[in-house]
Order: structure tokens, then C-alpha cells, then sequence
């Protein structure tokens, strides 16, 4: 290893095979011993330790696994792969999730971790890359007096304030930052954006857990903070760098599915906002009641000129050297959530030609562009033509997001999706009759879901990211299953049906096969559930064994509530509360009044009595 660590007064524990200066106490940061204790179980009975780990893909199954373990995490810097070969220090390595990647990437990796725990995790999870060294210290004591081609500041910048000394701590940090860098070295910074969307939409704030507390601004000295875009371009500017460039990782950068730049924002002919609206679901930490639809708003943000103003985090590309990253890069989309075999990351870039291509590029080392599985076949093309339009999923979307939307409205929604798949069918001369709710349709129709088909300002209709094709033909009602379902993962709010009360997925299947005129009885959807569930299990290979499709189509897991319906449907239960208390309120007098008769009565006799007698 080239940093020259020993000479700088660190000593290597022989065994975490971690750095530390003598005497080195950690700092006050843990997500508990229990958690971390855990993380480190798993990390050290792993064997396949790759961030494409399917051995740890499996671990993931709650917020915390998923932070440290997940695929997803390394999507925040996959753009700039090519740029991690160098001397790389990271800063703030948590358990080791994206020193993993920056190993993978071939750089020499200084991995800087406050926590001595949380540095032996990193460490164990990078124990077979000798480009990896791990460092527990404290980032304002650290002993370095080497410079760096990229310095990673991801989710850190937040806890300056407890770690960092100074009236300026974010900007002492940045500053320190910037020193450690070589003149044309970069920093790829990540954080929170305190005015972002889903902060306004009723999102605690990710570091204290209060809503609203960053817009209100009610950080104190001793707390962690989040900025705006403008303070954090304040930021940068005071410590030195001359050129920032900001990105928009969605959901955020924690577990980004798409990164859209500033370039993509702003060209008329590119819908980055389709990206942000399509993400809003895949938050993790997405309460279950929010103001409003954040799916919704993305559109008119981009209408104005405001989507980068309010993305829920900042990608960040800072540095002293006068060149852009992205200049002709609009937006990357990451599909991670698979197998490592079928992870794929999507870009979409100006041309020269000035057309918009889409390429893609499989993420596994082996690059194997095809393949065929029990139920599915996969092939990824190197690129495709960018289609601009509305994807038909917005359709749907716009209905079922408001109260009092009614069956007639998705019945005809699904009878011009149905419409529009059979033309793209019979172009590819595939079918050539209508098509009824029992008919097979060829497997290339698999992909042939409403978020992949974009319809143009003229009415057209194109198919988009075709990957998959079902092996054996597939029934239109296995095609309306799988958009139904599709259609779940978009909306953060299913609003009220008029016609039906609609509160588990089996209501919401029931009333779009109802729709159509269908029949859907449960044998019928829990065998269709089945075969959705066998399609992820074979494209995640993740087990499925003993999952209840029965308990969860009956489940009440439909998000139904924006804030002002529940503060009104509180409302209504506390009317009925008091008029119940009322009601019982009045029992209780009658029963008293009972009782009281009951007692006194007897009372009241024999004081007559011994009235009468004169001895009262």
C-alpha cells in the first residue's frame, strides 16, 4: 500500500487489519450494538463479498440490513467508474458499502472510518482487496500528507457539526477537503437537500426523525444539517472550489435508482422528471401518509424549472479544474435489484448526430448480454433510440391518485392499453384477431407493461426497454395482472374508488378485471399471484419458499391516505367517539339513577315507618 501509514503514526491491528493511532477511543456514532453486531456476522460468514453479492442480496431484509448490505448503495457513484482508478480516500466508510465498490474499481483506496467497529466491518467486507486500506480515525485529526485524484464525502457532510471543529464546520471539513486533493482532483459529495420534495410532502427528517424540522430550519449547533442547494454552493465557494456540479440522485443517494443531471433538466426533449415521478415508491423510508403525491408533482416541478431545486438529495462533482462531467450525459438508470447476472445500468446522452440514444451496459464482470432461464430469456441491446412522450402509466397514475375516480374510468384505461398492445403485436405480426381476457398472447409481450410504452404528443404509442420474453405464450389476463401490479409500485396513494371499497391488493385486482367485465375470483388471482411471484424469484433468485400469496393479496398494504384524508377520517373517529362517550355517559346516569332508587327506596320506607311511630 502507497499511503505510508506507519510513518504517519498509525499501527495495524493484526486482527481487524485495521489502522488506528495508539490509544484511539472511536467516536460517539453506532446504529447500536445489536445492529452493527449483526452486520458484522453476516459480513464475516459471507463468502461472496462482490457488491453484486447474491449471498448478501438475501441478507437485506429491513432499512438497516439494506443500508449497509445492498447492491443499491454503489449506485451513487457508478457514473463515474472510470474515474475511481487512481488514489481515492473515502471518507466516512461506514460498514464498508461503497469502500466495496471503490475497490472493485481498481483504485488505491484509503477507507477513513470514525468508528472502530463500523471500521473492522468495512474492513472484513473488503478483506480480499489488498487495493483497500481501512483507517479508524477522526477525519479533523487525520494524519495524511498525501493528496488524492477523488475524495468521496457521501452521507458525512450532515454530522460536521458533532465531529468537526470551528465556528464553520461544513465548511471546515470542505476546506480540509479540499487541501487533500490534487489540483485536478474531484470531490463526489452526497447529501440530503434540506428543501427537498419529500420533506414537504410530511418526510421526517432523515438524521432527527421530526417532519419538518430541516425546512423549518430548527438545527441546532450540536446536530446534524442538512442544506439547501444555494448554502451548499456557498459552501464549496468558501472552501475553495471553483466549480460544482449538481445531480439529482432519486429516490435519494441512499438507494439511487436514477441520477439525473442538470444538463437533463434543462433539455426540452428529455423527461428527467419521468425518472423522479417513477422512483417515489422505491423510497425505503417513505412514510405511509404524506401531504400529497410527490408522483404527481415531479411533472409540474420540471414544467418550471424547479426539479434540481427540490430533489431529495444532491449528487455533488466539486473541484478546482474547469471541466464538466456530464455535459452531453442527461441521466443514468440503474437496475440492481436482480440477479447479478441481469444488473444493468441505462444512460441516456446526446449524441453528435443531436439524437438522444439510450445504452446500455450489464454490470456483471462477465458481460453476458443473453440469456434464457426456466421462464424468461433476457437480451439487452448496446443502445436504443430515446423515445420522447408521456409514459402510459401516467394515464392510470392521474386516475387512481384522486378520491372518487370510478371503475368505468380503468376499464377504459385498460381497454386502450389492451388496444395499444395489440397493435404493437400485430406490427411485429404476432397477432392478428382481437384479443379477449382468455386469449394467449406471444411471449414478447412480456414486457409490454404501461410504464414502457410512451405515447407522443401525436397520440403514438412505442414500446420502450424490451429485455425480457416469456418463454411460454401468456394469457391478457397474466398481462393485466402484471400492469396492474406494476402500477402499485409507482403511486404513493391509491385514491377512493366510487364504486368499491378497495383496501388490500385482492380488492384492487377484483376492480380492474371487474372493470373489463371479468370475473376474478380467488383461486383465479392467487394462481396468477404465483406465477408473478415465480417470474421475480427466478430474475432476483431470491427464495420465495413459504411466502403467503394468499395472506398478502388479503393484506391491507394499499398506501390510501394523504395527509388531509387522515386528519379528516381522525376527525370523523373522534365525532364518533364523543357521541359514543355521550351515549355511554348516558347509560351510566340511568344506571346510576337505577341504583340510587334501588337504595334509597328502602330508606325512604322505613323512615316513614319510624316517622309514624315517632321515632324519627
Amino acid at each position: 500500500m502507497k499511503f505510508h501509514l506507519s510513518a504517519a503514526g498509525y499501527a495495524l491491528d493484526a486482527k481487524t487489519n485495521v489502522w488506528s493511532r495508539p490509544g484511539y477511543a472511536g467516536i460517539a456514532y453506532s446504529d447500536g450494538d445489536e445492529v452493527e453486531m449483526r452486520i458484522a456476522d453476516i459480513v464475516e460468514s459471507t463468502t461472496d463479498l462482490s457488491v453484486l453479492s447474491g449471498e448478501l442480496r438475501q441478507h437485506c431484509t429491513d432499512w438497516t440490513t439494506s443500508y449497509h448490505l445492498a447492491c443499491a448503495r454503489a449506485n451513487i457513484l457508478r457514473p463515474f467508474e472510470g474515474d475511481l482508478r487512481g488514489d481515492i480516500l473515502e471518507v466516512g466508510a461506514g460498514c464498508g458499502a461503497i469502500t466495496r465498490y471503490l475497490g472493485e474499481c481498481g483504485g488505491n483506496v484509503l477507507a477513513l472510518e470514525g468508528s472502530p467497529r463500523r471500521a473492522a466491518i468495512a474492513r472484513s467486507r473488503t478483506r480480499d482487496l489488498p487495493n483497500v486500506a481501512v483507517v479508524s480515525d477522526r477525519f479533523d485529526q487525520l494524519q495524511c500528507a498525501q493528496q488524492f485524484d477523488v475524495v468521496t464525502l457521501i452521507g458525512v457532510l450532515e454530522y460536521a457539526n458533532l465531529f468537526t471543529a470551528g465556528d464553520n464546520p461544513a465548511a471546515n471539513m470542505l476546506a480540509r477537503i479540499r487541501s487533500l486533493l490534487k489540483p485536478d482532483g474531484a470531490l463526489l459529495f452526497a447529501i440530503e437537500n434540506q428543501l427537498g420534495l419529500k420533506y414537504f410532502a410530511g418526510s421526517p427528517e432523515d438524521h432527527l426523525g421530526v417532519p419538518m424540522y430541516g425546512l423549518e430550519g430548527r438545527y441546532r449547533c450540536d446536530q446534524p444539517k442538512t442544506y439547501g442547494r444555494g448554502v451548499l454552493q456557498q459552501l464549496l465557494t468558501h472552501a475553495g472550489f471553483t466549480r460544482a456540479e449538481f445531480m439529482a440522485p432519486f429516490p435519494d443517494y441512499k438507494f439511487t435508482v436514477s441520477i439525473v443531471t442538470e444538463a437533463g433538466f434543462a433539455a426540452e426533449d428529455f423527461d428527467g422528471c419521468a425518472l423522479a415521478a417513477q422512483s417515489v415508491r422505491r423510497d425505503l423510508q417513505l412514510p405511509p401518509i404524506l401531504a400529497f403525491s410527490p408522483e404527481l408533482v415531479w411533472p409540474i416541478l420540471g414544467q418550471n424549472g424547479l426539479a434540481l431545486e427540490l430533489a431529495n438529495s444532491f449528487l455533488i462533482v466539486a473541484g478546482m479544474a474547469d471541466r464538466q462531467v456530464s455535459a452531453s450525459t442527461y441521466a443514468w438508470h440503474f437496475s440492481t435489484e436482480r440477479s447479478s447476472r441481469y444488473c444493468k445500468q441505462t444512460s441516456f446522452v446526446r449524441a453528435e448526430s443531436g439524437a438522444i440514444e439510450v445504452r446500455y451496459r450489464l454490470l456483471a464482470p462477465d458481460d453476458v448480454k443473453s440469456a434464457e432461464g426456466k421462464l424468461l430469456r433476457f437480451a439487452v441491446p448496446d443502445m436504443a433510440e430515446y423515445v420522447r412522450g408521456k409514459p402510459l402509466s401516467q394515464e392510470l397514475t392521474d386516475i387512481v391518485s384522486h378520491d372518487g375516480w370510478h371503475m368505468q374510468e380503468i376499464g377504459e384505461f385498460f381497454r386502450r392499453y389492451l388496444h395499444i398492445v395489440r397493435s404493437l403485436v400485430r406490427e411485429e405480426g404476432g397477432l392478428s384477431d382481437p384479443v379477449s381476457p382468455s386469449a394467449l398472447l406471444p411471449g414478447e409481450c412480456f414486457d409490454c407493461m404501461p410504464h414502457n410504452i410512451i405515447v407522443d404528443a401525436e397520440g403514438g404509442s412505442r414500446l420502450i426497454d424490451r429485455e425480457w420474453v416469456l418463454v411460454e405464450p401468456m394469457s391478457v389476463r397474466q398481462l393485466i395482472f402484471r400492469a396492474a401490479f406494476s402500477q402499485l409500485t409507482f403511486i404513493s396513494r391509491l385514491g377512493a374508488c366510487a364504486d368499491a371499497e378497495i383496501r388490500s391488493p385482492l380488492e384492487w385486482y377484483r376492480v380492474c378485471y371487474g372493470s373489463l367485465g371479468v370475473d376474478a375470483t380467488d383461486g383465479m388471482l392467487e394462481e396468477l399471484a404465483r406465477q408473478e411471484l415465480a417470474i421475480h424469484a427466478e430474475v432476483s433468485q431470491f427464495p420465495v419458499d413459504g411466502f403467503d400469496v394468499r395472506a398478502w393479496l388479503n393484506s391491507s398494504s394499499l398506501c390510501r391516505y394523504t395527509l388531509s384524508q387522515a386528519v379528516f377520517d381522525q376527525g370523523e373517529q373522534i365525532v364518533r367517539l364523543n357521541r359514543s362517550l355521550v351515549e355511554r355517559e348516558a347509560q351510566m346516569a340511568s344506571m346510576l339513577s337505577s341504583v340510587s332508587w334501588r337504595i334509597t327506596k328502602p330508606l325512604r320506607n322505613a323512615r316513614a315507618f319510624l316517622s309514624k311511630c315517632g321515632a324519627w
